[in-house]
């Protein structure tokens, strides 16, 4: 059996450099991710009160394409303005926006369990030498591996509260962005159904 432990310990020591720097990566992600929530944030405030000036009135395309929408309602303005005439494209591209914020919460939840999870293997591989240390009463080599076990932890659930805290707001702020979407392609709907793209009939006569 002896054998067998030591090469048990050999593996689970081999994995923790790989499981420092991963924690390292998750955690600089996990920052990354609260600076783009503070912009994210900024973008749904603005949007709030254009959507609130919006519907006070006529919901109107024309209206829709003057105001200065931001994030995923500037990127449905342009596609407005660029696939007027096609209004499969349209939903096309709210079909693809849709995909896209689904993807993001996503990988949220992932990081938000992953976080932890390297936390606490982090903590329990520097354990096995920690508690041999305090057999052999050497306090330093103990204290030393105790130090990046409970660092590891403390960085993990951090980024995993983070980023689970974030992935459910973001998923209500989507969830509401794709229903007013879908609303404005509902009522647009007649309305770009029976837009031009080519010349009328008499004019197509004129040019034979």
């Amino acid at each position: 059996m002896q054998p067998i432990h030591e090469l048990l310990y050999l593996i689970s020591n081999a994995f923790l450099l790989p499981t420092l720097l991963g924690t390292l990566l998750v955690f600089g992600y996990g920052t990354y991710v609260v600076g783009r929530f503070l912009s994210d944030w900024v973008d749904f405030q603005a949007n709030s009160r254009l959507l609130r000036a919006f519907f006070a009135g006529p919901p109107t395309q024309a209206r829709y394409e003057e105001q200065p929408w931001r994030g995923n309602y500037a990127v449905f303005q342009q596609a407005l303005r660029r696939w007027r005439d096609f209004p499969a494209m349209l939903d096309k591209q709210v079909t693809d926006l849709e995909h896209e914020m689904t993807a993001q919460v996503d990988r949220l939840g992932v990081f938000a369990k992953v976080g932890p999870m390297l936390g606490l293997i982090g903590t329990l591989i520097p354990l096995q030498p920690a508690l041999a240390g305090l057999a052999r009463g050497d306090l330093q080599v103990m204290g030393a591996n105790l130090q990046i076990g409970f660092t590891t932890t403390v960085l993990g659930l951090l980024t995993g509260g983070a980023c689970y805290a974030i992935s459910v707001v973001l998923r209500n702020w989507n969830q509401q962005t794709v229903a007013n979407l879908h609303f404005l392609l509902a009522l647009w709907a007649e309305e770009l159904e029976h837009h031009e793209p080519f010349p009328a009939p008499a004019a197509a006569e004129h040019y034979r």
